[in-house]
């Protein structure tokens, strides 16, 4: 809509910031979900009664934070002989439990909320079996306690955990190339709602809230907001439903509301639809631009009951043959890697700061694409790619095998709660339809478009088994290891493929990949070394090192990580390849510029660009491949742009030569320093010689020790502390602890200087007093169309009708406030008049208005104003075809010195179109076409008095001033709206 609509919040409040007074509306409410992933209690393997019995007892259990692991294990996984059925390697139950008070009202429903656990999950409240969720373990579920919990007062929540195998709950029963971890691995809720509320995303295919864009274009889109709403209560209750789309900078510039009543234990489906056309921020990668849509529910007083917040990315893909895969119209490659959830130690166990952390170096590769294998991933990760503009496919958890009915049953069923789950993330292009290596299974397919009919469907498959080709989905997904070929009519999307260590042959792939458009992206296999039973590792057998990996399982990177930064990204920048990415009479340099000059110890080498051959002639930066065997000493690379002189980025590697020292450096990507109890940051010691050259060899090994509120995970039973790996760096993984801190680490090894560095922690009120996230900004909005009483309303503008003379009202801007707006003639009365037969943008605006015939200014005045900065549109459309007799308007603004309007303005004009009686007519000529953008722009400051005049004059005081209408818009710093 060109306007916010004109609607009257019921639940506001006013607040002065230093924008001026801008309204704020409070989006909290009387609902409660509160994070209770501190202070559980823990439990491995079985207990001598059940948590019913009388005889149930905690003591001596362990004291432990979410997420958990069922244990921790070495990089080795413990050196397990399981094979790829993992038969025993964490198969085993486990007891968690949590006491806590709840605070509700009467009548209040409870909830406990899971994002996931290892695999089936049983409930006991107070000692009372509750229920049991099998559906599997990475998907949410959620149990209602109300009826078994007392408020005011502690409750004792009792989960047992049953990780064992299970060939009815999937992907368990077959084999799999990754770990099933078992224990309590991620955020666990307690939601406190009231009676009337909305349900939880994941239950049906109608329930929680469902945000669609059914049209997008660069300059406008439509929004629909379906949500579902529950009374749990005794009676039929009468309430509201309000919608607010809120852009960047928390400013509404949507919103809807409609009323409703619900029967007692019934749900009511409501859809709200509206839209943006104004300044429209498109999502992608390079612009990553999110809008929120907040959905509440209110009662018949306007207290809201229960408020959601979802994530609001205007985009649109399209497959298209010939042209690939469109976004916003615009064709892109998407490139990237495969990702599993588990880090070394903790498994699956991963906070939110190392799920966003991981996010950020897929960022900082320049890659735009992520699969999630082989299963729903982590919220905070999905959260993480919308945020920082990274496409993302999803599948349901699968690896080769297909079970039994149940089985398959559980497998739709974590398929459409996956959907349900991040179908609001617009960093989501499609979803996984088949099963890993076998291809379509339809059942999943109809349940994804049942689901979320806005996405593509993809089929998973293989070059050795199944189909050769999409089948009924949407996208032919394949693995790629042995040059796949598409169909005809079909587009292709490698969703694995390998390379090699030096980075040559995943060059390779790429450029094939980038020369045809209907091969529409690649993702490689994998980001990260991963574990699995597979035996791959000669070291490690139970550690998948993988040849196209861009980091090691600590998060290290690896020369292909290099190689995609030169490829995908625009900053300047320079890498010399570590040993993995060199050979023994080449040094391999990865850059994005023209050309590089190589030093060895100060000496050129020489300039070198990327030679071109057949196998990477679509790419952007092959990396440079310098003739030197490099046995010793430093290497400098200069990176030059086209023009040859200008050094745009520099890297230099030294070859260590004596172990001295070790330089301990903390690695925070991802984490806001809050000491919250639950996250986790890693530190590595860097093995170097005196002058800082890192020997790029196996390290010893390194012992650390803290100091501070946190904890390093692990110890010497698992190899974590002391610790020994790879390439010169020695990792290490800290908890952090729940007060504010300054965390100091130090790092020892025998024969080699001490190492230390430190960070410091804020306790976590102080990281949450930064920002106040329930209000949102509704700064003042206000819209007018003027004419006589005939004339023709522009929509969604406060039509003013008058027939003649001077004129003033009171007038209810978008948010509710009112505004006393008085217009006038300074000598003469004004004319007001209307007419037909003006086109274009905003016709019914610029066809109407008042005038003042004799060249006399016409004075707007308004009071009542909010004080702050504001931005006035006036228009001034003249109905004339000859553009000579257009003179241009003076503008000023009394008593407002810091006052700004257009110089020169000249009003638009246009022919007016004779009309017939049946409504026909001719042709314009194009003048009043320009009439929408052609308003005059004001802008001024208003003071605690609220007042402000514009007058508009001729400047040789005898030609026709007329005035349309006007947009008034407070701005708020930094926000484009009304621009």
């Amino acid at each position: 809509m060109f306007l916010r609509l004109l609607f009257l919040c019921l639940v506001c409040s006013i607040a002065l910031n230093v924008n001026g007074q801008i309204k704020t509306v409070e989006t909290a409410s009387v609902s409660s979900r509160e994070n209770i992933n501190i202070g559980w209690r823990y439990h491995k393997g079985e207990t001598a009664h059940p948590p019913s019995s009388k005889q149930w007892s905690t003591e001596d259990w362990q004291e432990v934070n979410l997420p958990h692991s069922y244990a921790l294990t070495s990089i080795n996984l413990d050196s397990s002989d399981d094979d790829k059925s993992q038969q025993t390697f964490h198969r085993d139950i486990s007891f968690y439990e949590r006491a806590l008070t709840i605070n509700g009202n009467q009548g209040s429903k409870v909830y406990l909320e899971f994002e996931g656990a290892h695999q089936k999950t049983r409930l006991w409240v107070n000692g009372q079996y509750v229920g049991e969720h099998a559906v599997g373990a990475y998907t949410p579920f959620h149990f209602d306690i109300s009826e078994f919990v007392t408020l005011g007062q502690t409750n004792t929540l009792t989960l047992e955990l049953d990780n064992r195998r299970n060939k009815q709950i999937p992907p368990d029963g077959h084999t799999t190339d990754y770990v099933l971890f078992g224990g309590l691995y991620r955020d666990v809720y307690l939601n406190v709602l009231d009676p009337l509320h909305f349900t939880f995303d994941w239950d049906t295919s109608t329930s929680g809230i469902f945000v669609t864009t059914p049209t997008v274009t660069k300059k406008d889109a439509t929004v629909t907001v379906r949500s579902e709403v529950v009374n749990t209560g005794d009676s039929p209750r009468k309430f509201f439903v309000q919608t607010y789309i809120v852009d960047h900078q928390a400013i509404i510039i949507q919103r809807k509301r409609t009323a409703h009543t619900l029967g007692s234990g019934a749900t009511h489906l409501v859809k709200h639809t509206s839209g943006i056309d104004q300044n429209l921020r498109l999502w992608s990668p390079d612009s990553p631009y999110l809008y929120e849509v907040i959905s509440q529910v209110l009662d018949e007083e306007g207290r809201i009951l229960h408020s959601k917040t979802n994530p609001l990315g205007i985009r649109k893909f399209e497959l298209v043959l010939d042209k690939g895969l469109l976004l916003n119209g615009e064709p892109i490659d998407i490139i990237g890697a495969n990702r599993h959830q588990h880090f070394p130690y903790i498994g699956d166990a991963v906070p939110n700061n190392l799920h966003r952390m991981d996010a950020l170096k897929f960022k900082r590769s320049g890659m735009n694409l992520v699969r999630l294998a082989h299963y729903p991933h982590d919220n905070a990760f999905l959260q993480a790619c919308d945020e920082l503009g990274l496409i993302v496919v999803e599948e349901p958890p699968t690896w080769i095998g297909m079970g039994d009915k149940l089985w398959m049953a559980r497998l739709e069923e974590a398929s459409r709660r996956m959907i349900r789950n991040h179908r609001n993330h617009p960093s989501v292009l499609g979803w996984g339809a088949g099963i890993n290596h076998r291809g379509t299974i339809k059942r999943l397919h109809y349940a994804a478009k049942e689901e979320d009919p806005t996405r593509i469907s993809m089929n998973n498959g293989t070059l050795w088994t199944g189909e050769q080709h999409s089948g009924i989905t949407d996208l032919y997904a394949v693995m790629d290891y042995r040059g796949a070929k598409r169909q005809s009519d079909d587009l292709l999307f490698a969703m694995e493929h390998s390379g090699s260590t030096d980075s040559l042959s995943l060059q390779e792939i790429v450029s094939r990949y980038k020369g045809d458009p209907n091969l529409i992206g690649l993702a490689s296999w994998s980001a990260h070394d991963s574990q699995s039973f597979i035996k791959r590792d000669e070291q490690y057998p139970n550690l998948s090192v993988w040849q196209a990996s861009s980091w090691d399982a600590f998060r290290l990177p690896k020369p292909n990580y290099y190689w995609y930064q030169s490829e995908l990204t625009s900053e300047p920048m320079v890498h010399i390849a570590d040993t993995r990415g060199q050979f023994d009479d080449q040094v391999q340099v990865f850059t994005n510029a023209a050309e590089v000059e190589l030093l060895h110890n100060d000496r050129s080498l020489g300039r070198y660009q990327a030679k071109r051959t057949e196998q990477n002639k679509y790419l952007n930066s092959p990396s440079i491949l310098i003739p030197f065997k490099w046995q010793s000493g430093t290497l400098t690379a200069l990176a030059y742009q086209k023009d040859g002189e200008l050094v745009v980025a520099k890297h230099q590697r030294a070859k260590g030569t004596q172990p001295t020292k070790l330089d301990v450096v903390f690695d925070t990507t991802g984490f806001d320093m809050t000491a919250d109890g639950s996250s986790i940051i890693l530190a590595y010691a860097k093995i170097t010689d005196n002058q800082g050259g890192l020997i790029d060899k196996d390290t010893p090994k390194v012992r650390f020790e803290l100091q501070g509120d946190g904890q390093i995970i692990g110890d010497e039973t698992i190899g974590a502390n002391p610790v020994a790996w790879r390439n010169g760096h020695a990792p290490i993984m800290i908890r952090v602890g729940s007060t504010a801190s300054v965390l100091t680490l130090s790092a020892y090894a025998d024969g080699l200087q001490t190492g230390s560095a430190s960070v410091t922690l804020n306790g976590v009120n102080q990281t949450q007093s930064k920002s106040d996230s329930s209000r949102v900004l509704d700064p003042l909005a206000l819209y007018v169309d003027f004419g006589n009483e005939e004339q023709h309303p522009q929509e969604n503008f406060y039509v003013w009708s008058h027939q003649s003379g001077d004129d003033s009202r009171v007038v209810t801007a978008g948010n509710g406030q009112k505004v006393t707006i008085a217009l006038s003639g300074t000598t003469e009365p004004l004319t007001w008049d209307n007419t037909w037969g003006v086109p274009g943008d905003l016709s019914f605006l610029i066809e109407d208005g008042v005038n003042n015939a004799k060249g006399q200014p016409i004075k707007l005045h308004f009071s009542q104003l909010p004080q702050g900065q504001y931005v006035l549109q006036t228009w001034h459309h003249m109905l004339s075809d000859d553009g000579d007799a257009i003179r241009p308007l003076n503008f000023s603004m009394p008593n407002n010195t810091d006052a700004q309007s257009v110089d020169d303005y000249r009003p638009t004009f246009g022919k007016r179109i004779a009309i017939t009686e049946a409504g026909g007519g001719e042709r314009g000529d194009g003048g009043s076409n320009k009439g929408a953008a052609g308003f005059a722009r004001h802008i001024f400051t208003v003071n605690e008095r609220g007042e402000a005049t514009l007058l508009m004059a001729a400047p040789d005081g005898n030609q026709q001033i007329r005035l349309n209408g006007f947009a008034l818009i407070q701005l708020v710093s930094g926000a484009t709206n009304g621009s």
